[in-house]
């Protein structure tokens, strides 16, 4: 008999769950646990979908309040499909009628609908929300793989500090996360080797040690999400295509 059921006690379905059963106040509590984690994405996908900075800021909010008082998350079924393409498809449905909305009070919203190009120059982040070239969908698809990846990234610096292995954290950024995150050219281990005083065995040794590490906690983290363990698998593959895709 499978045991995943003790392998994803606390996941983001559970959390859904308390949507349906809970009162108005954790009802709340559980929306700004979403809002706190997936904020990025949602604004990725609404710059992408051509609304201004500060009109997407504000419907980002609406989108959330939006899905707790329509019960749009606690219609949410494991069987229906994974959490990332439920959550985007609510979102599209959202912000389809956001638009409609706008243009049948024959108003443009507030500071008006912009290129993707325009909201970069107001202050969008492309290395952070991903909106550059990409369809509202692979702007949240690419918005929450560099989120995800980036809580991951904390946990582990966390986990190295704690247990005294900064280095190895400092060395499989340099060598792993920087050119997955940002392009940068990854350094030789000889090059590690001597900047860190360490033999080319030994931050070879790091390296394993942090990317074990690294793979433990990015799979703890999808497991917060994912049904079971096939679909954290799944997830994996689908972000890391997404972030090795084209910018």
């Amino acid at each position: 008999m499978s045991n995943e059921g003790e392998m994803f006690p606390q996941t983001r379905w559970s959390q859904l769950a308390r949507l349906k059963a809970g009162d108005e106040t954790e009802k709340r509590e559980v929306l700004g646990t979403l809002y706190q984690l997936y904020r990025k994405p949602v604004l990725a996908f609404l710059f992408r979908r051509g609304f201004a900075h500060e009109k997407a800021e504000d419907l980002v909010q609406d989108f959330f309040l939006h899905s707790m008082q329509h019960q749009l998350f606690e219609k949410a079924d494991t069987e229906r499909g994974r959490f990332r393409g439920l959550m985007l498809s609510a979102l599209q449905h959202y912000a389809a009628n956001a638009h409609r909305h706008d243009q049948a009070q024959q108003r443009r919203p507030a500071g008006g609908f912009v290129a993707a190009d325009e909201v970069i120059a107001e202050g969008g982040n492309p290395a952070i929300l991903g909106v550059d070239h990409h369809t509202p969908e692979n702007a949240f698809t690419l918005s929450w793989a560099r989120t995800l990846l980036t809580r991951v990234v904390e946990a582990l610096e966390r986990e190295c500090k704690t247990t005294g292995k900064q280095a190895h954290f400092d060395i499989f950024k340099r060598f792993m996360l920087l050119p997955i995150l940002e392009g940068a050219v990854a350094p030789s281990q000889r090059d590690l080797a001597l900047e860190f005083g360490l033999t080319e065995k030994e931050v070879a040794n790091r390296l394993v040690t942090a990317r074990r590490a690294y793979q433990r906690l990015l799979r703890e983290e999808i497991a917060q999400y994912a049904a079971d363990s096939d679909e954290v698998d799944a997830e994996i593959r689908d972000l890391f295509a997404t972030l090795s895709g084209p910018a």
